[in-house]
């Protein structure tokens, strides 16, 4: 497969893509061994030097696994969504980003909800209650989250429902309740599928899940919404960013 230069882009470039298509239609599956680097490099019709430098781009992308003196292989597992946790943003706008249609689906609204340890955190009196707000939320159509949201009612308006839930709830907030949510702590927890989590995001169960715990916070330092999100961890993955003090 002689590639033909009818672009200006580095030759690399052009291999990096053919992989990624190979990729995307199944040809590569996940786990596979590439050929070795003499047989691409002849399939491409290119040098050694450029099928390295395409396969050096893969690698950085996460894309593929190079291991010296074994091969190159396909990762495992290609997460959809790549996101940094210092980064907050809403799960609407991580799915749109990608290009994907963000929907919801399984809505419901528990009024009334007492638990006495997240009252307290969100600062809460005892006369005081919740509301749970509980979603699945799907890319293109297809299940990848699952969240529960515990907001106190007295933030919300007297006609609330989970009709208005249509977008996402950092928007509703904002824009219906006037909170800006301004930062999040956040603890990550690998848990596993139990029947309920394998039925909201098609999973067999015991397969891994990526918990988010969520506390957060207003303009004003006020804790105003705690999250229990739970994410596919084949779509999502998660990274910090760490700088030495």
């Amino acid at each position: 497969m002689n590639l033909i230069r009818e672009d200006s882009r580095p030759l690399y470039i052009l291999v990096k893509e053919k992989i990624d298509e190979k990729i995307d239609d199944g040809t590569y599956q996940p786990g596979d061994r590439l050929p070795s680097e003499a047989k691409l490099s002849q399939n491409f019709g290119v040098s050694r030097a450029t099928l390295r430098e395409a396969l050096r781009v893969l690698e950085k992308e996460g894309k593929v696994n190079r291991r010296q003196g074994v091969g190159t292989f396909i990762t495992e597992k290609l997460a959809l969504f790549k996101s940094g946790i210092e980064e907050l943003i809403s799960i609407t706008e991580t799915i749109e980003a990608m290009g994907l249609k963000a929907g919801t689906i399984d809505l419901g609204v528990k009024l009334d909800y007492q638990e006495k340890d997240l009252a307290k955190e969100l600062d809460l009196n005892e006369d005081e209650k919740l509301t749970v707000l509980q979603r699945t939320r799907t890319a293109n159509e297809e299940p990848v989250a699952f969240c529960k949201d515990y907001l106190p009612q007295e933030l919300l308006p007297d006609d609330f429902s989970s009709e208005q839930m249509t977008v996402s709830l950092f928007n509703y907030l904002q824009k219906q309740c006037n909170i800006y949510i301004s930062y999040a702590v956040t603890d990550i927890v690998p848990v596993v599928a139990d029947e309920l989590l394998a039925e909201k995001l098609n999973l067999s169960v015991g397969t891994p899940v990526l918990l988010l715990k969520q506390m957060h916070y207003d303009d004003r330092d006020n804790p105003v919404l705690y999250s229990r999100n739970y994410f596919r961890s084949d779509k999502f993955e998660f990274h910090v960013l760490r700088n030495r003090g």
